[in-house]
C-alpha cells in the first residue's frame, strides 16, 4: 500500500522542442508550416492522454525553450518549465523538469516524450500500475528495441537518464545502479513513435491526409 500512497505523488515530464523547430528530420515531407502544425498537435494530444489518465494536469510539467509551446500546455493546465534559448538536449530538459516536479513534492516522475502519436490512458495506466510494490524502474522501449519511449522511476533514487542512442540498455543499466529493478512494459501505443518519413508514412498515409487549400480538402480520394 506505500507504494500506491507513492504514487499518488506521480508528476509527468513532457519534453517538448520548439513548434517551429521539432521534427525536423520529417523536413523531406512536410513543410515549415505543416511540422509547425504537426508538433502543436502531438503537445496538446499528449497532455490531453495524461490528463485523461492522471485527472490532474496541473502534476505535468512541460520542458521548453519554445514560449508558444509553453503557452500551449498552460492552456492546458500543465505547470511548465522555460529552458535556455540554446537547449542543449532531451536529457537536460528531462532533469530540469525532474527538479521541478521533486521540488513541487513529487515521489515518482513519468518521462513522456510528445512524439508517441499512439500513447493511450490505458498504457499510463498499465506503466503505474507496473511500478507498484517496490523499488522499480518502468521501461517502455521503442519498436526497435534500441531507444526508451517512456519511464517511471521514483523521484530522488539518483537514476540516470540517459535518452539519446542505445537508451533502452543504458536506462536499464542505470535503474541497476541507481538499486532499481527494471521492468520493461512493451506495448504498441508506447512502442511508436514519430520520427523519420517512414514513421510518418505509416501512422498517416498520403491518401488518408486532407490539407485545406483554397476552401477544400485536398488529399483524399473523390468519392
Amino acid at each position: 500500500m506505500a507504494a500506491q500512497r507513492d504514487l499518488a505523488v506521480l508528476w509527468t515530464i513532457v519534453p517538448a522542442r520548439g513548434l517551429t523547430t521539432g521534427k525536423s528530420r520529417l523536413a523531406p515531407v512536410l513543410t515549415a508550416t505543416e511540422r509547425e502544425a504537426l508538433n502543436r498537435e502531438l503537445l496538446v494530444r499528449t497532455l490531453a492522454v495524461v490528463s485523461e489518465w492522471s485527472g490532474a494536469p496541473r502534476r505535468t510539467i512541460v520542458v521548453s525553450p519554445c514560449a508558444r509551446a509553453l503557452a500551449f500546455a498552460r492552456a492546458a493546465g500543465a505547470t511548465t518549465v522555460r529552458e535556455g534559448a540554446r537547449a542543449v538536449g532531451l536529457n537536460r530538459a528531462v532533469r530540469l523538469g525532474v527538479a521541478r516536479a521533486a521540488a513541487l513534492g513529487a515521489t515518482h516522475v513519468l518521462v513522456l516524450p510528445g512524439d508517441l502519436p499512439q500513447v493511450s490512458a490505458d498504457a499510463l495506466r498499465t506503466l503505474a500500475k507496473a511500478a507498484e510494490g517496490g523499488a522499480r524502474a518502468i521501461l517502455a522501449p521503442d519498436r526497435s528495441g534500441t531507444g526508451t519511449n517512456a519511464s517511471l522511476v521514483g523521484a530522488g533514487t539518483g537514476f540516470e537518464y540517459a535518452f539519446g542512442p542505445a537508451s533502452f540498455a543504458a536506462h536499464q543499466e542505470a535503474a541497476r545502479r541507481a538499486g532499481l529493478t527494471p521492468v520493461i512494459v512493451r506495448r504498441a501505443d508506447l512502442e511508436f513513435d514519430l520520427d523519420t518519413p517512414q514513421d510518418y508514412a505509416s501512422w498517416r498515409p498520403p491518401r488518408s491526409r486532407a490539407v485545406t487549400r483554397g476552401g477544400r480538402a485536398e488529399g483524399l480520394d473523390s468519392p
